[in-house]
């Protein structure tokens, strides 16, 4: 064979072997590369939680015997906290936001649990506090008028009693306002006291209306006053009790802010479905008597929050109320005093199906 056919019948051999191996022919497969795994990925189950940064937890509670704060107690009573991760669990009932804030700001607190208007007044101070979760963003209060005062046009202008001006129930009077479509200049606010001095007001007939907690509607209606508005059948939020941090810890420790939020969350599950269980531990820690913490657990489950999720609303009024005492308060942005980062990963990472918490 001269060369010149040599040369071209190799040519076409060649060719024909790379066009057979580009249309798949042969039997032979890629190695796999040295050291590969050939398993498929690991997948992280839903609901996963990370490693918290610091495995020792101080947690305070600025009012030790209501449910609407117990969550955070709840989850170191039923080890929900150890089973995250935290080695160390220390809950301390403090009284009043003051006093647990003051020491969450010393150091001796990671976290501690109040009203939203701890929070916004930290905004002007030099360690600011951020709510990542509420317990409840509901007031349990109604507006009882005389029996005279039947309709919404009956209000408008008339007296309402509350204890005393920059209160809970100040905030109450303007929540129950807005709920019938009015503002404080609607009406004219009273400071008289607390609640019975305030039902007393109602009685004598020296204020029109009144702040009074739908746990006394029987009383009430048997007493022949009217109720114009129930806030606990109502949409409208008030940041009565939230899960709150230093922004400082939070942006050092997000993991631990996480794991912290997932564990109330998943105690706070059980006020609904073992009432008595829970109850049973808030007559241990609030020192109540039995068949009144069972009957508060029960009332919680018509205002307080499974998901604990919430809106800047729930800041909204307890800013209007500060700034009447002190008008540097209607300044502060919001934003900074909350951070749902926390809640909406646990809601999207599958945790809150996990626990339980309610689609709706």
């Amino acid at each position: 064979m001269s060369l010149r056919y040599l040369r071209a019948f190799l040519a076409v051999t060649f060719g024909a072997g790379l066009i057979a191996a580009a249309c798949g022919g042969g039997t032979s497969t890629a190695s796999p590369t040295p050291g590969a795994s050939t398993q498929a990925p690991a997948t992280t189950a839903p609901g996963t939680l990370p490693k918290p940064e610091v495995t020792t937890l101080r947690i305070g509670i600025s009012t030790p015997n209501e449910p609407v704060q117990f969550a955070e107690k709840l989850a170191d009573v039923l080890g929900i906290y150890q089973k995250y991760g935290f080695t160390s669990v220390t809950v301390t009932g403090f009284e009043g936001d003051g006093k647990a804030l003051q020491a969450l700001i010393a150091g001796q607190l990671d976290f501690m649990v109040g009203g939203a208007s701890t929070a916004i007044s930290s905004q002007t101070t030099d360690s600011p506090v951020k709510v990542i979760a509420m317990n409840s963003t509901k007031l349990t209060d109604g507006l009882w008028c005389g029996a005279s005062i039947k309709t919404k046009a009956d209000v408008k202008g008339k007296s309402v009693a509350i204890s005393t001006f920059g209160g809970t129930s100040h905030g109450s009077a303007l929540l129950l306002l807005k709920g019938l479509g009015y503002t404080e200049k609607d009406a004219t606010i009273t400071p008289v006291g607390g609640q019975s001095a305030r039902i007393a007001a109602l009685k004598g007939g020296s204020v029109a209306c009144a702040v009074v907690d739908m746990a006394e509607k029987d009383a009430m209606a048997a007493q022949g006053f009217n109720v114009l508005y129930d806030e606990t059948k109502s949409d409208l939020q008030w940041g009565r009790s939230g899960l709150m941090a230093t922004t400082a810890f939070l942006q050092k420790n997000p993991n631990t802010a996480l794991v912290v939020a997932a564990s109330a969350v998943e105690a706070q599950q059980k006020m609904w479905t073992d009432a008595a269980g829970a109850a049973k531990e808030l007559a241990k820690f609030g020192q109540l008597k039995d068949d009144a913490a069972l009957n508060a657990v029960t009332q919680f489950q018509t205002y307080g929050s499974r998901s604990m999720l919430f809106t800047e609303d729930a800041l909204t009024l307890p800013q209007q109320v500060l700034a009447t005492q002190n008008p540097a308060m209607g300044t502060v942005d919001l934003k900074k005093a909350y951070d749902l980062t926390f809640l909406n990963q646990l809601k999207s990472n599958g945790f809150f199906a996990k626990v339980g918490v309610p689609s709706s």
